[in-house]
């Protein structure tokens, strides 16, 4: 495999024979099995060439996918098994009104999509402005 011309501060990585920019990654050491292997196999192997994660990083993970399983259980019960139950059941206590079942995401969604947009925007300008200084 001959190695291709990479913009500066990048090395190429070979996957399944196409080069692709990946920083830090030497295509020359990579073991052969993963050159051959699946594209599971690929992000694997470059995977475990990093740093593992952090005591801190394994506590937060955990915490981000106990609390997401959490709001996960709490909103399928809402929106798809009390309307099955009795409107004077007690449980029905624990719950907003069903109003909210679109309203809550709805709003989560388009304060996502703001602030996606507004990072954004903030990149871009700040590549603008190193652009112009460059020039």
């Amino acid at each position: 495999m001959q190695r291709e011309a990479a913009p500066a501060g990048l090395v190429l990585h070979g996957l399944r024979g196409k080069g692709t920019t990946t920083p830090g990654v030497h295509r020359d050491s990579e073991p052969e099995e993963a050159r051959t292997g699946t594209g599971c196999d690929l992000l694997l192997w470059w995977r475990s060439k990093g740093k593992m994660a952090t005591g801190t990083d394994q506590v937060v993970g955990l915490g981000l996918v106990a609390v997401s399983l959490i709001i996960f259980t709490y909103y399928t019960a809402w929106v798809i098994l009390l309307p099955f139950i009795d409107s004077q059941h007690v449980i029905h206590k624990y719950f907003l009104p069903r109003a909210y079942a679109v309203a809550i995401p709805l709003a989560v969604g388009l304060l996502l999509l703001l602030f996606v947009g507004l990072f954004i925007t903030y990149v871009m300008l700040k590549n603008q402005k190193v652009t112009k200084k460059a020039q």
